[in-house]
């Protein structure tokens, strides 16, 4: 737990040096990428409390979702500070939200009626993030829109892997959690240097 607090401090510190190597030019999207990992931040918290507090497990992981939720959206207005608000890319939302939705009751993940809506939102929030990449890259293919797309795909498998650990009965659980921290630390931290090469 003491690691993943580290290296959230870790990723916020070099999107920090980022900007200062850009002297600022960027400050709109810095911005946007600093609310994004504070927040990513306050999830990894609840995450992590409640491995040292699992009779709260039920009540801390809806909550380090909704700061990851949070964390999302702003790196959605981040990318939209690059190249613009494409509409378009808001029909990966429900499409991603529905197949996520349908996956949850095929996997039977031990998950209550309401919070499947929760994490199939979620889900579509993420499909958004990357068809929000995918976007300013095809309209500007430089290193960091890159490697902020690697980085919100990436993420997304992290959190597929995060699913099945809270939510379904795996075997190999060893393999899983390698999976998913190995995914969200490079993704957080190619977020975070997508400011310094902007």
């Amino acid at each position: 737990m003491i690691c993943k607090f580290m290296a959230s401090f870790g990723f916020l510190s070099v999107a920090v040096y980022g900007n200062y190597l850009q002297g600022g030019e960027h400050i709109k999207y810095f911005s946007f990428i600093i609310f994004a990992l504070m927040f990513g931040f306050c999830g990894d918290v609840f995450l992590g409390v409640k491995e040292i507090a699992p009779t709260f497990r039920k009540k801390l992981i809806p909550v380090g979702l909704a700061y990851f939720l949070i964390g999302h959206i702003f790196y959605i207005f981040a990318f939209s500070s690059v190249s613009g608000f494409e509409p378009l890319t808001l029909f990966a939302l429900p499409v991603v939200g529905v197949v996520a939705y349908v996956l949850i009751k095929l996997f039977r993940m031990k998950i209550n009626r309401t919070f499947q809506i929760v994490c199939s939102v979620y889900y579509g929030m993420l499909a958004w993030k990357i068809a929000m990449c995918i976007y300013i890259v095809l309209k500007d293919v430089c290193a960091a829109n890159i490697i902020a797309l690697i980085g919100s795909c990436l993420f997304m498998i992290s959190d597929t892997c995060l699913a099945f650990l809270y939510f379904a009965p795996v075997k190999k659980k060893n393999t899983l959690v390698t999976a998913e921290l190995s995914t969200y630390y490079t993704a957080q931290l190619l977020l975070a240097m997508s400011v310094a090469i902007r």
